[in-house]
């Protein structure tokens, strides 16, 4: 993210005062130790959650104790979010109530890569990937019929250099692109938020 959308998204969520029953999950993850500089969770905590009163508890990381093992890290990562949603609804996948995604200037999105067999995935909540073409190479990931079970998808892109495939993915969704491919079932919103590089 750039420090542009930190700040917004930090300003929105320090003025909502009641964090106490806001879970966080995370839509990808890079197979990494938590304090590595490449982990998602590491990025959220120095720009939010340090900032936020969001209980620790209310944070799902990925387990680090597991990172040998990516068929066993996605597992437990898709089982921590069966205990969290067996008992708020009956569909067959989760249903979040917002899920916050960025765009690859490939066109990916969460880790989902173009051309790459997970995009296929149509049964699992979290998939591995262990030959990302995006360094590093091992990393879980939602696929989408989570993604696309959302209440809300909101899509924050940033970059000059992105101008070509956001066309792409707005205007020629059939050629498949991974970011065009998330299409929130009815009645789900879908939400493209574009950060100008030069603000």
């Amino acid at each position: 993210m750039g420090q542009m959308v930190r700040l917004k998204l930090h300003a929105i969520l320090r003025f909502t005062t009641d964090h106490s029953n806001r879970q966080i999950y995370f839509a990808d993850e890079r197979a990494v130790p938590l304090d590595h500089e490449d982990s998602n969770y590491k990025l959220l905590q120095d720009v939010l959650l340090s900032k936020v009163p969001i209980p620790p508890s209310n944070v799902h990381p990925l387990d680090p104790t597991l990172l040998d093992d990516l068929e066993e890290l996605s597992d437990a990562y898709e089982k921590d979010l069966i205990k969290e949603f067996a008992t708020k609804n009956a569909a067959r996948f989760p249903v979040f109530d917002l899920i916050l995604l960025g765009m690859g200037p490939d066109g990916h999105t969460a880790s989902l890569f173009p051309g790459h067999e997970l995009l296929a995935e149509d049964d699992r909540w979290v998939a591995y990937i262990e030959d990302s073409p995006k360094p590093p190479p091992k990393r879980i990931t939602l696929t989408y019929p989570v993604i696309n079970h959302a209440a809300r998808v909101v899509f924050v892109s940033t970059g000059e250099g992105k101008k070509e495939v956001l066309r792409e993915v707005l205007d020629e969704p059939e050629k498949g692109l991974p970011a065009a491919r998330v299409r929130p079932a009815a009645p789900g919103q879908l939400f493209w938020f574009l950060v100008r590089s030069d603000l």
